[in-house]
């Protein structure tokens, strides 16, 4: 009888390997099977881009969700206990958020592995696009560590040699060390230099105006893959977020030089990236129709969650002088909702909303692709224009008066007595620009910037703790160290 019963769980321990198995995303397919071909390489790139849509990636914690949440651009108007501990940013209650962006970001990073991996055991020669197959994946793997570093560790320039987190470069069980966040930040600057040197075909692949061609071949449509001007756009981010203006620059303006990434005309601020990637503007985004549901429940139909605070506070984010142009976000991007009674209103922005979907799907058609724009120009521009300020503040102003001006404002140089930019107008922009892109939280975490909480009415002191998440206990759990020895 006892050997009957072992028999029997080990029977249903490969009925379970087996329903695990058959579940398995394109990208964790059986080795053997599936990367003897350039389709099977492809289709696993496709299905570790995929994960990135994911609600605890940037289909809506690092985008217009949490990170959004922590940057104050919502207001307290639920009952909901954990938009209530968002909003006065309370890391321990919420650690099951912080857990989700974690494992998730991990896990893509595994699938992402597993394609580097087998491209090992393959030649350059073996596949036309064995080196954009490469560059993709380290940048996509150089993407995801950058993040979960922003998140889960201080910032650089305040302590490089803090435990940063682990950069897994192996698809295997085993774990891996942790580094310090100078060394991460090392790590995704090797892996992004790489890539760029390994896409540089995207310099004719790439065009504009562009060609919006979806299941025509991997090397088409290449704002939906990570690209070589995204692996410059995002050099250029990394750098400015290390503080190496230097540098950022250098790579801000490759992008911009590039002429392939126009700034969109003010005319068509309104929809220009409502639900989809942009026609211009878009270095790179996330093909994605999955987010539209979750999208419509808090932003188009009226539900006091994610209620707009800077319109109800004062502030008046987007409001200028009559003198100084019309910002055409401001106009576009809101809209009042009207709730039973016509006097109850809210504010909510609906940048992202892509209202004619929402309002008839059935109808709705359209040649722009759907998706999450990851890196747009105008944060090169942004970039540019703060790498000079102080070395040459004329060239800085260029920059910035050419970003302000599609968005409807007149340039600094013809107000009323020339102002000459500051940092301070660029991190408004910034703030301005980015929401509900997930951007602006970790400029704060820059500069360890306070920040005025509505829902405490009081402002909090920027220190690392409080723009760091929490590390899951279980990453700790199996960690070997020197004090476990003694």
């Amino acid at each position: 009888m006892r050997k009957y019963c072992i028999l029997f769980l080990f029977l249903c321990f490969l009925a379970a390997c087996d329903d695990f198995l058959s579940v398995k995303p394109k990208a964790e397919i059986v080795e053997h099977v599936y990367f003897d071909t350039p389709e099977g390489f492809e289709d696993a790139l496709y299905g570790a881009y995929s994960t990135l849509s994911a609600s605890a990636l940037y289909g809506e914690y690092l985008s217009w969700g949490l990170l959004d949440v922590f940057a104050q651009y919502y207001k307290k108007s639920s009952i909901n206990d954990n938009v209530k501990s968002m909003l006065i940013l309370e890391h321990e209650k919420l650690r099951s958020y912080y857990n989700s962006i974690w494992n998730k970001g991990y896990e893509s990073i595994g699938y992402v592995n597993n394609v580097l991996r087998n491209l090992e055991r393959k030649s350059e020669n073996s596949m036309h696009y064995y080196k954009l197959y490469k560059g993709e994946a380290l940048g996509l793997r150089a993407n995801l560590h950058f993040d979960l570093l922003r998140l889960f560790a201080p910032h650089v320039g305040s302590k490089p040699n803090a435990q940063g987190i682990p950069y897994v470069t192996i698809y295997e069980v085993a774990v891996s060390p942790f580094r310090t966040v100078s060394e991460v930040y090392d790590l995704v600057i090797k892996d992004l230099k790489e890539a760029e040197l390994l896409l540089q075909e995207d310099e004719t692949l790439l065009v504009y105006p562009r060609k919006f061609v979806l299941n025509d071949g991997f090397a088409t449509c290449r704002e939906i893959h990570f690209n070589l001007y995204a692996a410059q756009a995002l050099l250029a981010r990394v750098y400015w977020m290390k503080g190496d203006l230097e540098n950022a620059l250098i790579y801000a303006r490759k992008v911009i030089d590039s002429g392939k990434f126009p700034l969109e005309d003010k005319l068509n601020i309104r929809s220009f990236v409502a639900g989809t990637i942009t026609e211009k503007e878009a270095i790179w985004g996330v093909y994605t129709t999955q987010i539209l549901d979750n999208i419509k429940k808090n932003f188009y139909t009226y539900d006091m969650t994610f209620t707009w605070l800077p319109a109800d506070d004062n502030t008046a984010l987007y409001s200028v002088a009559q003198e100084d142009g019309n910002d055409m976000r401001g106009n576009d991007w809101f809209r009042i909702l009207i709730g039973e009674d016509e006097s109850d209103r809210i504010v909510r922005c609906m940048k992202i909303v892509n209202e004619t979907k929402i309002s008839d799907p059935g109808a709705y058609t359209s040649k722009r692709i759907e998706g999450i724009n990851m890196i747009r120009i105008p944060e090169m521009y942004l970039i540019a224009a703060e790498a000079l300020l102080e070395s040459d503040p004329d060239e800085a102003q260029k920059y910035f008066d050419t970003f302000i001006v599609s968005r409807g404002l007149f340039k600094y140089k013809d107000r009323p007595g020339s102002p000459q930019v500051t940092l301070e107008d660029i991190v408004k922009e910034r703030r301005k620009e980015f929401v509900q892109e997930g951007q602006y939280f970790y400029t704060l975490k820059r500069d360890n910037m306070d920040i005025y909480v509505d829902a405490l009415k009081t402002t909090l002191q920027g220190t690392d703790e409080l723009y760091t998440f929490i590390i899951p206990d279980e990453e700790f759990e199996y960690r070997y160290t020197e004090a476990d020895e003694q």
